[in-house]
């Protein structure tokens, strides 16, 4: 019996760590902004002392070239090419290149890869955590943290023939990302 106890036990506390509320931001006149909730071995955690600033979704395609790895080919990745919408649905901007985001006030930013958690599907983008620097005054100034999160669709089939080297492939994909700045 203390063993089964123990067992179960740890396993509510497991399931309770995995169910703490997010922190969340309220925007004066506007959306209240929630962390994602993470299990409790994300990698895409973003660092104590930021808080989530703004939430947008995101719609488009990632483009990913036909190249010769070794003896075989693969489709490999080359951008992402998505329009940015806010809780309304309504443009806010583009995401592209090396991680780059314009928001259509003019403000910029442009990320890097800090780390990944695995998608459950195969088909299924991986969630990232990625570093960012930004560019001009707007709703992107100051945000140095991005997650990708709740994606779908977005990965090309595992590999391509010698006859399709060189073409593109445009995955179709959603996701949202949720940009924070430095909590003060």
């Amino acid at each position: 019996m203390g063993r089964t106890f123990f067992t179960c036990f740890a396993a509510a506390l497991l399931l309770a760590g995995c169910a703490a509320p997010s922190p969340t931001t309220d925007q004066p006149g506007g959306p209240r902004i929630t962390a994602p909730s993470l299990g409790i071995f994300s990698r895409i955690k973003v660092p104590e002392g930021h808080e989530p600033a703004l939430q947008l979704s995101a719609r488009g395609v990632q483009i990913f070239r036909c190249e010769r790895v070794g003896s075989s080919f693969e489709w490999r990745f080359r951008q992402p090419e998505a329009e940015l919408l806010d809780g309304q649905g309504r443009a806010a901007g583009r995401h592209g290149a090396n991680f780059s985001f314009e928001h259509r006030d003019g403000s910029r930013l442009l990320g890097t890869v800090v780390s990944h958690d695995q998608a459950a599907s195969a088909d299924t983008l991986p969630w990232l955590l990625l570093s960012t620097k930004s560019f001009g005054k707007g709703d992107f100034a100051g945000i140095s943290y991005v997650q990708r999160v709740n994606t779908r669709g977005g990965m090309p089939p595992a590999n391509c023939s010698a006859s399709q080297s060189s073409q593109l492939l445009r995955v179709d994909f959603s996701a949202d990302f949720v940009f924070y700045r430095r909590r003060g």
